[in-house]
């Protein structure tokens, strides 16, 4: 396995097929990338602008030799809507009357820049832009008969797993895991005017492409279709049910190292969400999920979650949970993860925001197939049957200080680590003849300033 292979490996375990996350907290809150906004006929626009500097201790997710960087990332914004409740009420229209239409959108500009703090300089080509953009178009909200259409496309940017020096000195060349996801949506609801009763169903379509010709090995299309239930036995208590089976696809399965299939993941969870005491919330839900893979390693095994959220006051809460379920992987056909997490959330008289969230899970790995299905071992630390697991940490730190409702600073501390036994490509040379690990640790640290209207 030559080093182009075994980065590309690396990285598969890295990331999987699942939908990415912003890596800024403040972008993933509505609340703290909208202001009062500006009204423009029967629209608002909420623009702003963010920057942050940082440091990245691990840049290439390496168990050995990391390499750090400073970070800088500047972020411009603008998000538009059709006009809220307060704003519909000064508006020509009835007050009573009921919009035909909902509307939001909006679009997040990403500059990446790193900076090495040491030679080799192999980080400062990966600067990049980053895009976050969403729409929505919601018809005859609040009505029995509903009907939605929405997209959501994220482009992140993210350097890849790199392998170290070799023996002959040479440094494999940075790559980047930079992707493009895109979500396009259509969903249909009933939902009666009592309140009681809400089912909805819909189809999406996702795909999934890679900038680097080292990992679009790994792009991918998708076609999900579901459904949800939710029944209101109580004034705020409820049955809840959803499926979902999502056929997905790879593009060049033959230009990868290892096997890469065509699945039919099946899922279902039924289960309540709803009030324990006035206070105090429980959402429990259990269910079966398959993955039908055309060859290679399959799973069909028990999921669920079970979350307890505690409302302390209006402007706190604190959430403990844990979460198994089953995802298509880039490193083996799928992982089951077993995750433990907790959350606290404080708003201090509405000027400091502090959140807190970390985790910690026990990811089940599949033996590692080659193209034609057999299993395969390609390293050590795998068990007799080919299988693996790894224990994947995370924590994350936000805080911000609001001066008015448009302008705040914030600071945002992220740790993770990957810890497993398993090293790849024990016989290439890399990493004194031992293979390369796939466990790591990384830490990010952000101070930022923000202006959103």
């Amino acid at each position: 396995m030559n080093r182009r292979s075994l980065a590309a490996l690396s990285a598969g375990v890295v990331f999987g097929l699942a939908a990415p996350a912003s890596a800024q907290v403040w972008l993933q809150d509505r609340q703290l990338t909208q202001g009062r906004g500006i009204r423009v006929g029967n629209f608002e626009l909420h623009p702003g602008i963010g920057a942050e500097v940082g440091y990245d201790s691990n840049v290439f997710y390496r168990s050995n030799d990391p390499a750090s960087a400073l970070r800088l990332r500047v972020t411009p914004s603008l998000h538009v809507s059709s006009l809220g409740p307060q704003r519909r009420s000064s508006s020509d229209a009835p007050a009573t009357a009921l919009p035909t239409v909902n509307f939001r959108g909006g679009v997040a500009l990403v500059y990446h820049e790193f900076i090495a703090l040491q030679s080799p300089d192999t980080t400062s080509n990966l600067r990049n832009l980053g895009v976050d953009a969403n729409l929505r178009f919601e018809f005859f909200p609040g009505r029995t008969w509903q009907f939605v259409i929405a997209d959501d496309f994220l482009r992140t940017i993210q350097p890849g797993a790199q392998t170290i020096a070799g023996s002959d000195g040479d440094l494999a060349p940075a790559q980047t895991f930079n992707r493009n996801f895109n979500t396009a949506n259509a969903e249909l609801a009933y939902a009666p005017p009592r309140g009681t009763l809400e089912f909805r169903m819909g189809y999406s379509f996702i795909f999934n492409l890679f900038d680097s010709t080292n990992y679009n090995i790994y792009d991918y299309f998708a076609h999900s279709a579901y459904a949800r239930l939710r029944w209101r036995f109580l004034p705020k208590t409820a049955i809840i049910w959803e499926g979902s089976v999502t056929p997905t696809n790879y593009l060049h399965p033959e230009r990868s190292p290892t096997g890469l299939f065509s699945s039919f993941p099946v899922s279902t969870r039924v289960g309540m969400n709803g009030l324990l005491t006035e206070k105090i919330s429980l959402l429990a839900l259990v269910g079966y999920q398959a993955s039908f893979f055309e060859a290679g390693d399959n799973i069909d095994t028990i999921i669920g979650q079970a979350e307890l959220r505690w409302l302390i006051n209006p402007r706190a809460n604190f959430r403990v949970g844990f979460l198994r379920d089953s995802q298509n992987s880039f490193f083996s056909n799928f992982f089951v993860r077993n995750r433990g997490y907790a959350s606290y959330s404080h708003s201090f008289n509405g000027r400091f925001l502090l959140s807190l969230d970390g985790g910690v899970g026990l990811y089940q790995y599949g033996y590692i197939a080659d193209r034609n299905g057999a299993q395969t071992v390609p390293g050590v630390g795998f068990g007799s049957d080919g299988r693996f697991t790894a224990v994947r940490l995370d924590a994350t730190a936000f805080g911000e200080y609001r001066f008015n409702d448009v302008f705040g600073i914030n600071a945002t501390v992220r740790g993770l680590s990957n810890i497993s036994d398993v090293r790849l490509g024990n016989t290439t040379g890399t990493d004194g003849g031992r293979g390369q690990s796939i466990a790591w640790t990384r830490l990010e640290a952000f101070l930022g300033v923000r202006a959103a209207w």
